[in-house]
């Protein structure tokens, strides 16, 4: 089996799900930000994304609201709501698919963004009963606790818009070519199909249910409503406005602090990263992240110092060493409240763990699973080693992007002061 290895250009592993290098050894985010980002005419892709928006707004003369944005108040949906009002002139209708887990930051953002972007705005707030059920069933068994959130967000707003004849959804970054994703890009980048919407979401679990098999954890379909698909997908059409506009993550932060005013950021360095500005709306986004260390061996530190290089910001020398002084780290100060909204126990969580850590064991295990369940062979995805065994209950990453040996040791170990960590601010 392959191990673990890193972009020569980024810092982005090749455990990533469906990232691809070439020859050279660079991913294809990286190839992306490079030929097309940089190549690209961005009047002319305006004048398509306007194009787009005529004949959206021609079949839908009975419409309540010209489009929808998913916003949760972020740097990012911050900017996308005053971009579609401002610059393309649209009767904008704001939709917060609420967080699990709401900050006091996000909270403030989100009101703040709805004050001075001036636009309407409603909430979907999920039976939390079944919310909390589902995520701590993903976190379980997926090591994703934003699997439930993410169809909110991707299939339940869209079904909103079908049903107040809205046409157009709006959604910002598209991950596949942003962070790097499958270079069949068509498989993965039509948003406007249900196919297309689980075969993100999915990501890297061959075995993954979709909300239509939820019922198998004992939901209704009542209860399920918020994150199915609208019954006519082919009535909403979801955008994504990083195909058309260009697409900068600091340019996004510098708009929300400096022009548009108001947005706050942490008071303290945010999980895994080397920033204030990353995670401010739901707590449990910190769990999210650090889970995807045992899967696949990066968190925060690692994907932003990538993104960061893309936009020009760090020399890739810089995103190595923050990757070496940040990945990694685990939110301790929100873990018991997690637990505790997601009704599981510590020994459940650190358990369901040692079961995805991405060692040769594992990863053969999970490959057999998905050929007996009837997964065609092309849908497995060939993922490499990124944890060696090295005890019972101890593993090694096998190859580290800065050199250093980085152990994990599960049940880990409780610091005695869980944000003592946290007051180095290095940007």
């Amino acid at each position: 089996m392959r191990t673990i290895d890193y972009c020569t250009r980024c810092v982005t592993p090749n455990s990533r799900p469906r990232i691809e290098f070439d020859k050279e050894g660079v991913c294809n985010a990286c190839r992306h930000a490079e030929e097309y980002k940089r190549i690209v005419n961005w009047d002319e892709k305006e004048g398509e994304l306007r194009e787009r928006v005529k004949k959206n707004l021609e079949r839908a003369p009975d419409r309540e609201y010209d489009c929808i944005v998913g916003v949760s108040g972020g740097k990012d949906s911050t900017y996308q709501a005053w971009y579609l009002k401002n610059k393309l002139g649209l009767n904008v209708l704001g939709v917060t698919f609420t967080p699990l887990m709401p900050t006091p930051v996000g909270m403030h953002n989100l009101r703040n963004m709805i004050e001075k972007v001036g636009i309407d705005h409603i909430s979907i707030n999920a039976n939390v009963h079944v919310y909390s059920k589902l995520t701590k069933i993903f976190t379980l068994e997926h090591g994703d606790p934003f699997k439930p959130w993410f169809y909110g967000v991707w299939s339940g707003i869209a079904r909103l818009a079908e049903e107040r004849k809205i046409p157009m959804v709006f959604y910002g970054e598209d991950g596949e070519t942003e962070h790097g994703g499958s270079v069949n890009a068509k498989k993965y980048s039509d948003i406007n199909t249900s196919e297309g919407i689980n075969r993100r979401i999915k990501s890297a679990n061959p075995l993954f249910k979709t909300p239509a098999q939820w019922g198998d954890y004992g939901f209704t379909e009542e209860q399920l409503r918020p994150y199915l698909e609208p019954k006519n997908p082919s009535k909403v059409d979801r955008i994504f406005m990083s195909h058309y506009i260009p697409w900068n993550n600091n340019q996004h932060v510098h708009f929300a602090l400096n022009v548009l005013g108001g947005f706050k950021l942490s008071k303290e360095r945010s999980y895994g990263a080397y920033t204030h500005s990353q995670g401010l709306d739901d707590y449990i986004d910190d769990l999210y992240f650090w889970l995807m260390y045992p899967k696949f061996g990066f968190t925060r530190a690692n994907k932003y110092a990538s993104i960061d290089v893309r936009e020009g910001k760090l020399t890739r020398d810089r995103a190595v060493e923050l990757t070496r002084l940040y990945d990694g780290e685990f939110p301790w100060s929100s873990f018991d409240m997690s637990l505790k909204v997601l009704d599981m126990t510590e020994e459940e969580f650190w358990d369901a763990i040692k079961g995805y850590i991405a060692d040769e064991e594992n990863l053969k295990r999970e490959r057999q699973e998905a050929i007996k369940a009837g997964v065609p062979k092309e849908d497995i995805p060939d993922k490499p080693v990124v944890w060696e065994k090295t005890g019972k209950n101890r593993w090694r990453m096998a190859k580290t992007v800065h050199g250093e040996e980085r152990i994990l040791e599960i049940p880990m170990k409780r610091p005695d002061d869980p944000r003592a960590h946290r007051v180095v601010n290095t940007l």
